[in-house]
């Protein structure tokens, strides 16, 4: 059983997914569901070759698991990886910011921790040499930074849109071994320079290969439900993650 007790969806929350949509014309992955250490359980979306040499798994904005992160995940596949979205909120969505910050706010860091966990492990078992991608916003951008820094070797790069916050430890920092991309939202109020500033003066002290990029656009600016969303700003990210990967992820 999944941790907790899906929430009845109001018909406002249905309304919102209707109106959602998916940006993938015809999407091709598949619903699954994985299983903790602790033998609890969560839902995921997986797409892509099963012998993909590379993987990347995506964590969700703080509006839960919706059609942007299985349109990317799409995204990905048609790259040639095998893609996974995990609901980091036990099958809740947020229905506006206030209420997706509300959710987001009351996940258990742990139980995210742990599914987090227990993805990267999944994306590994059939290859363990196989090399994986994570890659987050908001929240999720968050995760994808912690998850990393918790275990630097188990990730062959990391990519974060907008995080909550960045580590301002400098010997937490410098513990990175794989490449690093964090886009950063000039309009976004929540992340402070200082923060970008302290992390990228600890990168810069190492030899993993980085890029803090900022784009003129408000937090949540890839995510349709958001109200900053940017459409040119997402295509020019996505053309920037492109170039990141063939640049610096091993072949």
């Amino acid at each position: 059983m999944l941790r907790c007790l899906i929430c009845v969806l109001s018909l406002m929350v249905a309304t919102a997914y209707a109106q959602e949509g998916s940006q993938t014309p015809h999407p091709t992955g598949r619903a699954t569901v994985l299983t903790t250490a602790y033998g609890t359980q969560f839902n995921a979306y997986v797409v892509g070759p099963e012998d993909a040499s590379r993987a990347v798994l995506l964590l969700h904005d703080r509006y839960g698991l919706n059609a942007q992160a299985r349109d990317w995940a799409e995204r990905f596949a048609g790259l040639g990886y095998r893609a996974l979205a995990i609901d980091l909120y036990d099958g809740r969505k947020g229905i506006n910011w206030k209420h997706a910050t509300s959710v987001m706010n009351s996940i258990d860091p742990v139980w995210a921790e742990t599914d987090i966990a227990a993805a990267l492990k999944y994306l590994k078992a059939k290859d363990p040499k196989r090399q994986v991608v994570i890659l987050g916003w908001d929240y999720g951008g968050t995760q994808a930074m912690l998850a990393t820094l918790h275990d630097p070797s188990s990730v062959a790069m990391t990519i974060s849109y907008y995080p909550t916050h960045l580590a301002t430890d400098p010997a937490l920092v410098q513990s990175l071994v794989s490449p690093v991309l964090i886009v950063v939202a000039e309009q976004d109020e929540q992340l402070s320079r200082a923060q970008v500033q302290v992390f990228k003066d600890a990168l810069s002290k190492t030899r993993v290969n980085f890029n803090v990029l900022s784009l003129d656009a408000g937090r949540g600016f890839t995510d349709p439900l958001s109200d900053h969303y940017d459409k040119a700003a997402t295509a020019s990210v996505w053309e920037v993650t492109q170039d990141f990967l063939s640049r610096y992820l091993k072949p």
